[in-house]
């Protein structure tokens, strides 16, 4: 309900509102609750109340006088106050953020307290989607889908998209629903969440070379744009290897899949060179000519673009080679696999035994492994398997075939998995914050998979059938954050059923 500050005095007899009026209500002052209210009368600007009877999705929508002032209704229905939209925003950033880093923190910190009493339409809505990715699901439901929350925040971002022109905070935000959306087991909704962040990144014209090209002699301004527009993309294609791998469901084929924009778009490191406070990551050669890298911090000025330090690109890059090589190997004609193997490992171990200031990257890492894991995975049937990295094998084992040599780096990886699932099961507040990536559930249930198929034949790991209980424990432990867990729990439980089965038919 509304009512404009010059209309008549209302009747005696009209029911007093229950609550603050919206006004009131965003700026955090006392209310008379008339109709209007003394405040928004002597302001001469519209006075507007929550109707009881309009409770549910759709009331802050029928309420507002424009998107803006619909997008802080929902997000003061959602959050309540000033203090806890900060708070939510706090938890994002201490935690999804320290390896979904999207999203400038220093900046939007200070544009939201700045702008508060005249939020935009797109600052809230970036603030709603930060906030749904905080918090952990609800556990009395099956799936995100089922959450309200999650519901009054896609219909907000829906309603900003229809009335306001595309833009990159509108871009951060329909990436951070897709990620969740993908955490929390609705493949077709990050599918479609996906394609549109794909097709606003064309309609931006990063596809083009030319949108590229003066990079190098660009301003600074400029050139911290173009850093966030890497990032972006790169998440983006993050996001969508981690949604295809997942489902390898021919009905969600990758947005990304093509070739072109992956050697016309630029990773993130290719602009450190001009920022004082980007320490961009070492690797190989380059690492043992660094040997300070592990002794300081990877990120020390991370709240900024300029020295935000992305390693997922890189992985999400190698993992995007992986499974085109593995769709179509006529795509990339001249890799090497060898090669690439020894790159993903030196990404994995550098990523790993960096220091960082805000979390530990774990995004990258696992990412890095679920791809040495696809691109060695064909050795296990008796062919194409990719030579293991010299670094992983001992020189008196150099003569392996290939196929052994794979055999060997997908026993390593297993180990490494199981290892971080022990640790998963002992970092309970990390896992609450959201601080370990969902990727993580995907490599365990791999692992676990793969152990079951293949642990006593071709992987030759007594020791098999623990490891697959462990990572079973550590999934329903990560299913408590992110739901997709939940999919990869009960896919190695028919799994090692199915086996038992063939065990007790053939005795």
């Amino acid at each position: 309900m509304s009512v404009n500050s010059l209309s008549p005095p209302t009747s005696p007899s009209a029911t007093k509102p229950q609550h603050s009026c919206l006004e009131c209500k965003r700026l955090k002052r006392a209310c008379d609750k008339k109709l209007p209210c003394g405040k928004c009368a002597r302001a001469n600007r519209t006075c507007e109340y929550k109707d009881p009877s309009d409770d549910g999705l759709f009331s802050p929508i029928s309420s507002a006088r424009d998107i803006h002032s619909m997008t802080i209704g929902t997000l003061l229905e959602i959050h309540h106050n000033k203090q806890k939209v900060m708070d939510a925003v706090s938890l994002y950033f201490g935690g999804a953020n320290t390896w979904f880093t999207i999203v400038e923190r220093a900046s939007f910190e200070a544009h939201l307290e700045s702008t508060w009493d005249d939020l935009s339409a797109e600052t809230s809505v970036v603030a709603l989607c930060m906030a749904l990715v905080a918090q952990p699901p609800n556990q009395k439901q099956s799936k995100g889908m089922s959450d309200a929350t999650y519901t009054s925040v896609k219909s907000a971002l829906s309603a900003v998209q229809s009335e306001l022109p595309m833009s990159v905070p509108l871009l951060q935000a329909e990436l951070l629903v897709a990620m969740y959306e993908f955490a929390h087991s609705m493949p077709q909704q990050a599918y479609l969440s996906l394609g549109r962040c794909f097709q606003m990144t064309r309609a931006f014209g990063w596809h083009n070379a030319a949108f590229w090209s003066s990079a190098q002699a660009a301003e600074p301004a400029v050139l911290r744009q173009l850093k966030l527009y890497s990032i972006l993309w790169w998440a983006i294609v993050y996001v969508d290897c981690l949604l295809n791998i997942a489902y390898q469901n021919q009905s969600y084929p990758m947005h990304t899949a093509d070739l072109a924009p992956f050697s016309v778009i630029p990773r993130p490191e290719a602009f450190d060179q001009h920022f004082l406070a980007s320490v961009p990551l070492q690797f190989g050669a380059a690492a043992a000519a660094a040997p300070n890298q592990q002794a300081a911090l990877q990120d020390p000025h991370g709240d900024v673009i300029d020295g935000i330090v992305f390693p997922e690109a890189t992985s999400a890059w190698y993992l995007g080679l992986v499974l085109q090589q593995l769709s179509n190997p006529t795509l990339v004609p001249d890799l090497d696999s060898k090669a690439l193997s020894e790159k993903i490992w030196q990404h994995a171990r550098c990523t790993a035994s960096a220091r960082w200031r805000a979390g530990d990257r774990n995004a990258a890492v696992g990412t890095d492994l679920i791809a040495l894991l696809k691109l060695n995975q064909p050795a296990l049937f008796g062919g194409l398997g990719a030579m293991i990295p010299s670094c992983v094998v001992d020189n008196h084992h150099l003569d392996l075939t290939h196929d052994e040599a794979a055999r060997g780096i997908i026993r390593t990886v297993i180990d490494v998995i199981h290892d971080k699932a022990d640790g998963l099961a002992k970092s309970g507040d990390r896992l609450r914050r959201g601080a370990i990536d969902p990727c993580w559930a995907f490599a365990m249930c791999y692992a676990a998979l793969l152990l079951v198929s293949h642990g006593d034949g071709a992987l030759q790991d007594a020791a098999w059938l623990d490891k697959v209980c462990d990572l079973r424990a550590a999934l329903d432990k990560v299913a408590l954050r992110w739901k997709i867990a939940e999919r990869y729990c009960e896919s190695v439980k028919i799994a090692l059923e199915n086996r038992h089965s063939a065990y007790n038919l053939s005795a």
